[in-house]
């Protein structure tokens, strides 16, 4: 509407052109151009509709957060960026109406449409397995040049390199002694042990210089118990969870252990490598403790 008043006061065009050309009413375009500036100025800015959730400052934030993830090769998808929406509302306590730990499809609509110029979605051009993740030689040679500018900006010696990955480790009984059964039984069934909390993930981190950070385990169970630490290494930290698996802010919680065991700082830079889980890369919190 701004560029259309402006462009009528100018005389570059009439009502009619420019109603066209900027696709506004010309009624409406008629009875702006016709007021003063200062009443032109209030009703401009004037917002109408609901109020964004997040003033411009957070905004271009998540801007910024959407465009470093896709450098880094972990493009964000719609439910990704409401994930991180959700994450960046609770963590400045800022009043939202979003719940299930995103935030919604609408609010995601109206932010890509007020950063149409500098985000965009884009559909796959692939459909085998390792295009559909990412994983193309072009994705991995940019990945090794990422690799290689970072090292050879910050000298890392073998010590400072790390990689951190998770496993899944089941204490369901997987293979059974032989029994003793009638002949002739097709099969012949053992009970598995039922008890609470068969599967333990371990969060396991080491350097090539084997420089090892004392691991984080996670039982699936939901009170922890200074018993669950008995027998494990020096060092390690427990944490529970229902499901067993890591989850966002428990990877949170590792990533300020392994800060707080290998010390990082800006003369002695610690470059940590990981597989890109969920819980890693749509991370607001880990990104932001990261950049300091």
């Amino acid at each position: 509407m701004a560029a259309a008043i402006l462009a009528v006061r100018d005389k570059k065009m009439g009502y009619l052109k420019a109603a066209k050309t900027y696709n506004v009413p010309r009624t409406t375009l008629f009875r702006l151009v016709q007021e003063n500036d200062s009443l032109l100025e209030d009703t401009l800015t004037k917002k109408i509709g609901r109020r964004p959730v997040f003033n411009k400052v957070f905004e271009e934030m998540l801007v910024k957060y959407a465009l470093v993830m896709e450098q880094k090769l972990y493009g964000l998808t719609r439910m990704d960026m409401r994930r991180i929406a959700y994450q960046l509302a609770v963590k400045n306590n800022v009043p939202h109406p979003f719940h299930d730990d995103r935030a919604g499809r609408y609010w995601l609509k109206g932010f890509l449409a007020r950063h149409k110029q500098t985000l965009s979605i884009r559909k796959p051009t692939g459909t085998s397995f390792a295009r559909a993740n990412g994983f193309t030689k072009a994705r991995m040679d940019e990945f090794y040049q990422n690799l290689e500018k970072v090292y050879d900006e910050k000298k890392f010696t073998a010590s400072r390199i790390f990689n951190v990955d998770e496993t899944g480790l089941s204490i369901v009984q997987s293979k059974y002694l032989k029994v003793i059964g009638r002949r002739g039984k097709k099969q012949i069934g053992a009970m598995s042990s039922a008890e609470r909390g068969t599967l333990i993930t371990v969060v396991t981190c080491m350097s090539p210089a084997s420089v090892f950070v004392p691991p984080m385990m996670i039982f699936s169970r939901k009170n922890n118990s200074d018993l669950l630490k008995k027998g494990s290494p020096e060092g390690s930290i427990i944490r529970v969870h229902p499901s067993g698996w890591i989850q966002t802010h428990l990877f949170t919680q590792w990533f300020e252990h392994f800060i707080d065991y290998v010390k990082p700082s800006e003369s002695s830079p610690v470059l940590l490598l990981f597989d890109g889980h969920f819980s890693q890369t749509k991370n607001i919190e880990l990104i932001d403790k990261a950049r300091l």
